[in-house]
C-alpha cells in the first residue's frame, strides 16, 4: 500500500468515528511508510499505537515520533531467551542457529519508552511451551500500563495445521493469569488483561495490507469483498460487521482509557 493510500484509509477511519489505530504485523517497524502513517493518524485525532518486537525502535525513532505515537506494545513471551528461541521469537538468523536475543533487546527498549513518555503495553502469548514460565520480574522491569495475556488461538486456514502442539486448556491459561495477578499485586499502575480464546473471537476489527476489513468470529477470518480504497470503509465494514460483537469487545476491556498519562521517567 502506497503512503498516500494509507493516509486516505486513515482519513476514512477517522471520518467513520474510529478513535484508535493499532499498527501490527508481522513487524510494523519494517514498513517504509509506518512513520508517515503514525503522524497522519495522530493529526486526524486518533490514538496511535504499534505492537513491535523492538525492531528499529531507538532514540532517533522515538524523538521523531514524540507527540505523534501514544503507545508501543512490546511482544515478550518468556522470561528467558532460551524459551524465546524455542518459540521462534527473535531474528530469523538467530532462530536458525537455535538462539535468540529477543528479551535482552526488548528490555533495553522499555526504559526509553518511559523516558519519552510513551505508553507501554506488554503482549504475551501463552502456549504449552511457556505456560509454566514466570514473567514476574520481566513485567516489573518493563513497567507496562497494560499487560495483555493471550491464550494461543487457532484460526482456520492460518495456523490450524501447527497450533495443536502449542495449545493449552482454558484451565491452564487461567492458572497462568492468576499466578501472575498474585505475584504482581503490588503493581497498581499495571492493568492485567487476560484474553482466552472465547474473549478473542469476534472482538477485533482488523484491516489487512491491501485494505480489506476482516473479523475473526468462529475461529476464522471473514474478509470484505474489496479493499476500503475501492468500496470505502463503511461498505467494507458492513460486509463483515456481523463477525464483531460489541458486548464481548467491552467485556474484554476493549474500551480502556488510552488517554491516561504515561508513566514518565526511568526508575
Amino acid at each position: 500500500m502506497a503512503a498516500n493510500e494509507g493516509c486516505q484509509l486513515l482519513e476514512m477511519l477517522a471520518s467513520a468515528g474510529v478513535e484508535k489505530i493499532n499498527f501490527v504485523g508481522g513487524e510494523p517497524m519494517l514498513h517504509p511508510h509506518i512513520e508517515t502513517w503514525i503522524v497522519h493518524a495522530k493529526s486526524l485525532g486518533l490514538t496511535t499505537s504499534i505492537v513491535s518486537n523492538g525492531t528499529n525502535i531507538n532514540q532517533g525513532f522515538l524523538q521523531r515520533m514524540k507527540g505523534h505515537l501514544d503507545w508501543i506494545g512490546l511482544s515478550i513471551d518468556a522470561s528467558n531467551d532460551d524459551l524465546h528461541a524455542e518459540l521462534g521469537r527473535g531474528l530469523k538468523g538467530d532462530i536458525a542457529k537455535g538462539v535468540s536475543n529477543h528479551l535482552a533487546t526488548t528490555l533495553a527498549i522499555a526504559p526509553l519508552l518511559h523516558t519519552y513518555e510513551i505508553g507501554v503495553k506488554l503482549n504475551t502469548v501463552v502456549t504449552s511451551l511457556n505456560v509454566l514460565d514466570d514473567m514476574t520480574e520481566v513485567v516489573r522491569v518493563v513497567r507496562p500500563h497494560r499487560w495483555k495475556i493471550f491464550q494461543a488461538l487457532s484460526i482456520e486456514g492460518e495456523n490450524d495445521d501447527s497450533i495443536e502442539e502449542l495449545s493449552i486448556s482454558k484451565e491452564q491459561f487461567d492458572e497462568y493469569v492468576l499466578r501472575h495477578r498474585r505475584s504482581l499485586s503490588e503493581m497498581e499502575d499495571c492493568s492485567i488483561v487476560a484474553e482466552d480464546n472465547e474473549a478473542m473471537l469476534g472482538t477485533y476489527a482488523m484491516i489487512d495490507p491491501i485494505g480489506r476489513v476482516y473479523t475473526n468470529a468462529h475461529s476464522r477470518y471473514k474478509y470484505s469483498s474489496h479493499s476500503c480504497l475501492v468500496i470505502g470503509f463503511i461498505e467494507a465494514w458492513n460486509e463483515v460487521s456481523n463477525g464483531f460483537d460489541q458486548a464481548s469487545f467491552v467485556a474484554r476491556d476493549g474500551q480502556w482509557d488510552w488517554n491516561r498519562e504515561p508513566i514518565g521517567g526511568v526508575s
